[in-house]
């Protein structure tokens, strides 16, 4: 804790600088949801739309908003040993400390971005029975299982020559995986489960839940507690990597 507390003020300067250096990359990605957003909705007001339609419309742009902030994340997390960027080069901070400013950036732009679908839905009157404890909740167990996800790819990095190819390999078959493409109830209650073991389908369907179903997103415990689980372990597995390679990526950073 104490760590963690001394390293917070680091966070933000370097959350600050990483954000003035590239303010055009970030303002050029928010555009990007901004755009998609307010194009889903002008089509969605060209067609006869039933209110069902229209919650499930805003149940998948929540989840797109949340996975575009994990997919952001851990796009840029995951090149942090290769860039020898401006940040690496004149702080030296820990690995754990560079992934956080891009979570943080991120999570920037998805609140801004989570803000304006919210006041498009609105203003076309979408059914929905927001929980803003339910969405805080899932959005900060989403920062907690990104940080040793960042750090980890940014491990595996340091061994991959194709890191940026196999990254987003990666984040297009989680974004195959997760309720955003589709909705659950489209689909075998069987395929459901198997689904709910990917942690990141957890969060975004969570999310998507609260935001247009509310507190029913917390009915299902045992899926809280098998994603714990997996939190738990993903921190002790990256941590252990990251204490055996932090000497000698030091050296080479």
């Amino acid at each position: 804790m104490n760590e963690l507390t001394t390293y917070i003020p680091y966070i933000v300067k370097n959350t600050i600088i990483d954000l003035r250096y590239n303010l055009k990359q970030y303002i050029w990605w928010l555009l990007v949801n901004i755009v998609i957003i307010f194009f889903t909705f002008f089509l969605m007001n060209l067609m006869t739309t039933t209110g069902n339609n229209k919650s499930r419309l805003l149940f998948q742009l929540s989840g797109y908003l949340l996975f575009f902030w994990v997919a952001g994340s851990l796009f840029y997390s995951s090149s942090l040993l290769s860039r020898r960027g401006f940040i690496l080069n004149i702080t030296h901070l820990p690995l754990h400390v560079l992934v956080n400013v891009h979570i943080v950036n991120f999570l920037l732009q998805f609140i801004v971005s989570f803000a304006f679908l919210v006041f498009v839905a609105y203003t076309n009157h979408i059914p929905a029975n927001m929980s803003v404890t339910g969405m805080l909740y899932f959005m900060i167990l989403t920062y907690l299982l990104l940080i040793p996800v960042g750090i980890l790819l940014s491990l595996i990095e340091y061994y991959s020559r194709n890191m940026k190819r196999n990254v987003i390999i990666f984040l297009i078959l989680l974004l195959i995986s997760v309720s955003i493409l589709w909705v659950p109830a489209r689909l075998p209650e069987l395929l459901i489960k198997v689904l709910s073991l990917n942690p990141f389908y957890f969060l975004i369907n969570g999310f998507q839940t609260a935001t247009v179903e509310g507190t029913s997103a917390f009915y299902n415990i045992p899926l809280h507690l098998l994603f714990y689980c997996e939190l738990v372990l993903m921190y002790i597995w990256t941590f252990y990597f990251y204490k055996k390679l932090k000497d000698e990526i030091n050296r080479q950073s």
